[in-house]
């Protein structure tokens, strides 16, 4: 294997920042492929089509949000061994997380794929849009498996600390996603489904450029040495170490989309102008969301490193510098949100400008509050890299619950308003469980004193 180096020494700020910096630039070019989308259909096809896209987006966030959250934490496992230098370790973990998160992406599109249409019913979408967007979802889900596997060769690539080569490839998806939109919608005329089969077959070459890089920087992953291909037999005590964290992340990710669910079923109520502000206002708030997730994200992997490597100072010394470099970010978002995002919505909502008021009170509620998000998302990712997945889930919870009470209080009392308070109260509410166990770690580290250098 090419020699990777932990981040278990040099200075944590340092490192934080060159590792979140390829990250955010990668997520930021899978955010303008999926702002594409939105521009591309809103522009060309219309509000309808818009909307049609944007009310299946939680059914999807839902599934691929627990494999998302799965193959993240099948790595937190192979960045703890990676943090403690082990290599066969690392190379089992590999081989377990790819085999796993392609047999749980087999059984997903098994179960989910029929149940789809039943779903957007459920979901109360309005007639006007309900078959472009069964057309949408059907196609999105039946590339359930190639998104797992360039989820898991992207995780794995963080987890080993080497944030640039996913940056590469995601720019080079996203650039192919883009031309083929405009491909399919307008010169074949596909619609909704062009833009989905976009997708897919953009995933599909970063497939391809992930397998190429790993097997070129990293051979040892696919060592084909004498008794090597026992790595891929995937012992019972593999399986469980990688499901224990593999699917606390899924749910946790789940059940805040369970949640999202729930709520886009009481927006749907509101109508399809509303459907298409919202759409287009969430493509904005992504943005602001970006810099705080991968802030996030880094912290996980560089928190799981020097769990590995018994080093608990430096992990503190890596929150504290993560929480001033997140509530700079929520700072700049906000001020962006509030000064310009009317502009910003206009790219998406064209002659509706009932929609485009309504994008612009939203994004100025979460301009005001994203660094609740932040501060909330530096606990849950360190509880993550340690290996604790009580309190991640019991903050999912909370924030569904805070979605529950938004779709069944708020949005019937209160409109449009209920909408835009969904977020912040439940970025307040779910913090707290995290806040609590950290506390209990902490103090459970100084009762063993372990970490102190």
């Amino acid at each position: 294997m090419s020699k990777p180096q932990p981040m278990t020494s040099g200075s944590p700020a340092k490192q934080l920042v060159l590792f979140t910096l390829p990250l955010l630039i990668s997520e930021i070019s899978h955010l303008f492929y999926s702002m594409a989308d939105a521009i591309i259909v809103g522009q060309i096809l219309g509000v309808n089509s818009l909307a049609a896209v944007g009310c299946t987006a939680v059914i999807s966030s839902f599934v691929f949000g627990f494999v998302f959250g799965l193959t993240n934490g099948f790595t937190i496992a192979l960045a703890q061994r990676f943090g403690a230098e082990d290599k066969i370790g690392v190379q089992r973990s590999f081989a377990s997380g790819l085999l796993l998160a392609l047999s749980f992406a087999l059984v997903i599109m098994a179960v989910f794929i029929p149940l789809l249409h039943s779903a957007l019913r459920l979901m109360r979408t309005p007639p006007n849009i309900f078959d472009e967007a069964y057309q949408y979802i059907s196609i999105i889900f039946y590339g359930l498996c190639i998104t797992a596997i360039s989820s898991m060769f992207s995780n794995t690539l963080y987890a080993l600390g080497n944030s640039k080569l996913p940056l590469y490839i995601h720019i080079i998806s996203s650039l192919i996603n883009i031309c083929l939109d405009y491909f399919f919608i307008l010169v074949f005329g596909w619609g909704v489904a062009g833009a989905a089969l976009a997708t897919i077959l953009a995933q599909l070459v970063s497939i391809i450029l992930f397998a190429a890089f790993i097997f070129t920087k990293y051979p040892a992953l696919f060592s084909c040495k004498r008794n090597d291909w026992l790595l891929w037999r995937m012992p019972k005590g593999e399986i469980r170490a990688h499901l224990k964290l593999g699917i606390a992340m899924g749910l946790q990710r789940s059940i805040v989309e369970l949640g999202n669910i729930l709520m886009q079923a009481a927006m749907n109520g509101l109508g399809a102008l509303a459907i298409a502000s919202i759409s287009a206002a969430q493509r904005i708030r992504q943005l602001n969301m970006l810099p705080l997730f991968t802030i996030g994200a880094a912290l996980a992997t560089y928190t799981a490193q020097n769990y590995g490597a018994r080093k608990i100072a430096r992990i503190y010394q890596g929150i504290r510098h993560a929480c001033l470099i997140s509530l700079s970010f929520s700072v700049i978002m906000g001020i962006v949100n509030f000064l310009w995002g009317d502009s910003l919505a206009s790219l998406f909502i064209k002659d509706a400008p009932e929609a485009l008021d309504m994008a612009q009170l939203y994004l100025k509620y979460i301009g005001a509050t994203v660094f609740l998000l932040g501060i909330m998302l530096i606990f849950r990712n360190v509880m993550q890299g340690i290996g604790r997945s009580a309190s991640p889930i019991l903050c999912s919870v909370l924030e569904t619950v805070m979605s529950v009470v938004t779709a069944f209080l708020l949005i019937p009392r209160m409109g449009f308003t209920g909408v835009c308070l969904a977020n912040p109260l439940s970025w307040l509410a779910s913090g707290i469980p995290l806040y609590i166990a950290f506390v209990m770690f902490v103090a459970q580290q100084r009762s063993n004193k372990l970490g102190y250098e």
